[in-house]
C-alpha cells in the first residue's frame, strides 16, 4: 500500500464500525499497477476481498478525469453480485504535485430494504412512482462484482432480453450480427476498459480474441 494511504486504512476500519454491517467502506491504491482494494470493511455487502480490481464505472471516472474538477462524485447507484441495490458515494484521495489520485475512499450503501419499503408505500397510499434516470445508457450502473465472469454474464442476459432472444439460447450459438449487437452492448457498458475482458467475451461468445476486435471496428 502506498504510504500515503496508510492513515486511510484505519479510516476504513472505524466507518465500518461507526456506520454499521450495512455500509461497506473500500479504499482502492490508485499507484498501484493493479488499482486494487488495499482495505475493506463490511465486504459481505459487496462480495469483495482485498485485492478486488476496480469496477466499471471507477474506470469510467479516471478516464475521463472527473477528479480535475470534483473532489467527490456521491449519489450514484451500485448493484451487488446478487442484484442488491446499493447508494454509493467516491472521495479522490490526492497528493500534491499529482495529477491523478493517488487512491480512491468508496462506501457502498444497501438501500435494498428502503426501495421495497418505499415502493410498498407508495403502493398503500397510491401515489405513482417517478423513475429516476441517474445514468444515461453510456454511463451505466456501477456493477460491484467481484469476478469479471459475473459482471460480463449480467450484461449478455441483459442485451439478449433486449434482443428479445429467449434465456435458453446458448450465447455460443447467436448468429455474427446478434454477437456483434453483444459485443456493442458490452462496449457501451464500459466492459471492455476491465483488463481481461475481451479474452473472456471471445470465450463466452466462441470466437476469437482477433475476432472481437474486429467486431469492435465495426461501430
Amino acid at each position: 500500500m502506498y504510504s500515503l494511504l496508510k492513515p486511510y486504512e484505519a479510516i476504513v476500519d472505524f466507518l465500518g464500525e461507526a456506520l454499521g454491517d450495512n455500509v461497506e467502506i473500500a479504499l482502492h491504491d490508485l499507484t498501484s499497477p493493479e488499482q486494487e482494494v488495499v482495505a475493506l470493511a463490511n465486504g459481505h455487502i459487496s462480495g469483495r476481498t482485498v485485492g478486488a480490481k476496480l469496477s466499471n464505472l471507477s474506470i469510467h471516472y479516471l478516464e475521463t478525469k472527473q477528479y480535475l474538477n470534483n473532489d467527490y462524485v456521491v449519489n450514484y447507484k451500485t448493484a451487488g453480485p446478487d442484484g442488491k441495490l446499493l447508494k454509493a458515494a467516491t472521495y479522490f484521495i490526492r497528493e500534491e504535485g499529482r495529477e491523478m489520485p493517488i487512491g480512491m475512499l468508496c462506501i457502498n450503501v444497501n438501500i435494498s430494504d428502503l426501495e421495497y419499503i418505499q415502493t410498498t408505500l407508495y403502493k398503500i397510499l397510491g401515489i405513482k412512482e417517478t423513475t429516476k434516470v441517474e445514468f444515461k445508457r453510456d454511463n451505466p450502473i456501477e456493477i460491484l462484482s467481484s469476478p469479471l465472469d459475473e459482471m460480463v454474464d449480467k450484461y449478455i442476459k441483459e442485451c439478449l432480453t433486449e434482443m428479445g432472444i429467449p434465456s435458453y439460447v446458448l450465447v455460443e450459438r447467436l448468429k455474427v450480427d446478434e454477437k456483434i449487437r453483444v459485443v456493442k452492448y458490452l462496449q457501451a457498458k464500459g466492459t471492455f476498459k476491465v483488463k481481461g475482458a475481451i479474452a473472456l467475451v471471445a470465450e463466452k461468445l466462441d470466437v476469437s480474441e482477433p475476432t472481437i476486435y474486429r467486431y469492435l471496428k465495426k461501430m
